[in-house]
Order: C-alpha cells, then sequence, then structure tokens
C-alpha cells in the first residue's frame, strides 16, 4: 500500500476518534452543567433531575468528612438566602469507559460574585438508559489560593 494512502487513513480514523471522544465528552458534560445551573439558580428539582436517587455525596471540609444526603444539600442551597451563588467549575478532565464516566475540575464557589471557597470537584455520572446522570459527587473545600 502507498505510504502516503497509510498516513492519510490513519489520520482519518485519528480524526474521527477524536471526533466520536469529544462529542462524548460533550454528552457526559451535559447533566454536570445542568447540575451546577441548577445550583445557581437555588432550583433543588432541577438539582434532583440530574442525579440518580440515593447519590453518595463525599465532601472533605477542613480535614473532615462529611456525608450530606442529596436531599439535605440541594434543601440548603434551595434554601440559601446570602445572596447570588454559582459554581463555576473549569478545565474539566474527562474519563469515559461505555457506561461509566469520571469528571475531575477544579471549582470556585462564589457568593454576590466574590470567591467564597474554591477546590476540586470529581463527578462519577452513569449512562442509563441511554442518559446520562451523577451517580457520585466528591469535593473538597479551602478558603486558600483561589486566585
Amino acid at each position: 500500500m502507498n505510504r502516503r494512502l497509510v498516513v492519510f487513513a490513519a489520520l482519518a480514523l485519528g480524526s474521527a476518534w477524536s471526533c466520536h471522544a469529544a462529542d462524548q465528552n460533550a454528552q457526559v458534560m451535559e447533566p454536570v452543567h445542568r447540575f451546577f445551573d441548577a445550583l445557581g439558580k437555588q432550583d433543588k428539582n432541577g438539582l434532583l433531575a440530574v442525579v440518580a436517587p440515593n447519590i453518595e455525596i463525599t465532601s472533605m471540609h477542613e480535614n473532615e468528612l462529611r456525608r450530606p444526603t442529596i436531599e439535605k444539600l440541594a434543601d440548603a442551597i434551595a434554601a440559601h438566602k446570602g445572596g447570588p451563588i454559582a459554581e463555576n467549575i473549569y478545565d474539566p478532565i474527562v474519563h469515559v469507559d461505555q457506561n461509566l464516566a469520571v469528571v475531575w475540575a477544579p471549582y470556585k464557589f462564589t457568593i454576590n460574585g466574590r470567591v467564597d471557597h474554591c477546590g476540586t470537584d470529581v463527578l462519577t455520572l452513569g449512562k442509563v438508559q441511554d442518559r446520562w446522570i451523577i451517580i457520585g459527587l466528591s469535593d473538597n473545600e479551602r478558603k486558600e489560593n483561589c486566585g
């Protein structure tokens, strides 16, 4: 086979795989974005719409392990009265294996547009009936070095 043809075929296959991976990552990120959009709107139903029932939540705050239920977390977010809140993630790293995905992303949590704390979010997602849902949520929190 012609060397140019082999190189062209390899590039075409690599490009097709890259497009598939980008599309798959976008599908995984869709419920993640919906979750954080709902958080910013303090929308309990919106939060619950993209998570599995009885989701596992693990939070590390000042070297203390916390395991709130999703209902308790959603209630606290919905009840917040201290001004607009937002949790913005950036530079997410997405890993997917068939029906399981993990998103690792630094975040900044703001109240009234000012950074309150920051850390890392780790979201585990499962593909159930052709729909990605959040099945696990872990985070840590710090007050310093939030840039």
